[in-house]
């Protein structure tokens, strides 16, 4: 059980949305949460007792959780209530960081773009504020000039304040290259939260070395073709080919083959891309990691069930995953062997 004191000096009587929004929060957990104020005991996840907290004024008040995911169901609701209990960004506010995405590529670019195209979590429709990041490609007819590419990649930098926590993903590709993909797909540009550092320090050297090949391109070609929209140019059936399933079976493979050893730094990203990779190798499914993790509950052994829904939690709260550590390595273990093979 965890007990944690709350401060809601001033923040009490809570209004209706401000009630709504901690009730939400607190049902996402299995855990029960309970608040107590003067010797009564309130249900978080009752709109009716929250309602009933009354004006606590400077009274004491205790945040209790008990349960598997105790620890962080009191993290999250503590952040909630430090943060005032305001309305979260959604995807509506993804959106509309894109059109001015959007509207600032096609002056950059001109003629030499072909389109914008959105995958992942956003195009998906699991996207949440908290825990996701936007992924868009750039296709383009021709290498962009140097220039060109530093002030690409200078427009997300300066939109970061505006994004989500995990930022924007963003990679510049020839037309070429989305019709019969080679593998690994080549890419002209690409930027991430991971290489924020290395663009401050030397724009123009980052620049000029950041081009190659990804075989992560393929993945999200495939998310795309399934899931994706196009936020600017032709429809996408007009623009990239079917990724063929040995290069999408092969990228998967090559993302996840450090699974077993990195596991316990990232046991969220891991676990659910497992679970979806699953999906695709037994049954041709193409699912965001949220989705992925929803058929595994129903289509792995029941023992990782608790495993994948602390993942499942994780992912849609945006904090650390709480885990029996020696469960997660054997469904890795059990999950790779079908994967690789």
């Amino acid at each position: 059980m965890v007990r944690r004191t709350l401060d809601l000096t001033g923040m009490t009587p809570m209004s209706r949305t401000q009630i709504e929004h901690l009730a939400d929060l607190a049902a996402r957990f299995s855990s029960r949460i309970l608040l107590e104020h003067k010797n009564r005991i309130i249900n978080g996840k009752s709109m009716l007792g929250l309602l009933s907290l009354g004006d606590t004024g400077g009274e004491r008040v205790d945040l209790i959780c008990d349960g598997e995911d105790e620890e962080m169901a009191a993290q999250a609701m503590m952040e909630l209530i430090k943060s005032g209990i305001t309305p979260p960004k959604t995807a509506a506010d993804a959106y509309a960081l894109l059109q001015k995405i959007k509207a600032r590529y096609a002056e950059l670019l001109e003629e030499n773009l072909v389109g914008i195209y959105l995958h992942g979590s956003l195009a998906e429709g699991s996207f949440r504020w908290a825990s996701s990041d936007i992924d868009f490609l750039a296709v383009v007819k021709e290498p962009p000039a140097l220039e060109k590419k530093i002030a690409l990649v200078q427009c997300l930098f300066d939109m970061e304040k505006d994004a989500p926590p995990k930022g924007l993903e963003m990679s510049v590709v020839l037309a070429r290259y989305c019709r019969q993909s080679p593998y690994p797909i080549p890419f002209e540009l690409h930027y991430s939260p991971m290489h924020r550092r290395a663009f401050e320090a030397d724009p123009r050297g980052y620049c000029r070395t950041m081009h190659g090949e990804d075989p992560d391109l393929s993945t999200h070609i495939l998310s795309l073709c399934a899931h994706g929209r196009a936020v600017l140019g032709p429809d996408i059936p007009r623009v990239f080919d079917q990724v063929k399933r040995e290069d999408a079976l092969s990228a998967m493979r090559q993302d996840l083959g450090g699974a077993a050893e990195h596991i316990h730094e990232n046991p969220e990203y891991y676990i659910l891309n497992l679970c979806r990779a699953l999906a695709y190798r037994r049954e041709g499914r193409v699912l965001s990691k949220r989705a992925g993790g929803e058929w595994a509950l129903h289509s792995v052994p029941n023992g990782y069930q608790p495993l994948i829904q602390a993942a499942l939690n994780a992912c849609e709260s945006g904090l650390d995953m709480t885990y029996d550590e020696e469960q997660a390595e054997e469904f890795c273990a059990e999950a790779l062997r079908e994967i690789m093979d």
